[in-house]
């Protein structure tokens, strides 16, 4: 989902942390270029490469709280992404959103 600002919006989820999790990790399983680097309890740590061989780092971290997945993308190499990331995240939202209704 899009923001009036441009932002992507953070990932909602229903129940139990854990249960996002799981729903973050299948989403995660969907894209063939992603690695998860780090997996913690309430933080997934995962490395998207493009054919070209640029990588992005994606940081999600669970808020029980606010049962919703905060999340940043960061390109690890250029300073520009010709909106790679931003597009790749949206089409992550959707993905999730479509995992978590099932």
């Amino acid at each position: 989902m899009l923001l009036s600002s441009g932002e992507v919006a953070p990932l909602r989820y229903e129940g139990t942390p854990a249960q996002a999790m799981g729903v973050l990790q299948a989403t995660l399983a969907s894209f063939p270029e992603a690695r998860v680097e780090r997996n913690e309890a309430l933080l997934v740590e995962a490395i998207f490469t493009t054919p070209a061989g640029f990588r992005d780092q994606v940081d999600f971290r669970i808020d029980p709280r606010g049962q919703r997945i905060d999340y940043r993308s960061r390109s690890l190499f250029g300073l520009f992404d010709f909106g790679k990331n931003r597009s790749r995240m949206r089409e992550f939202a959707v993905r999730f959103e479509q995992l978590s209704h099932r």
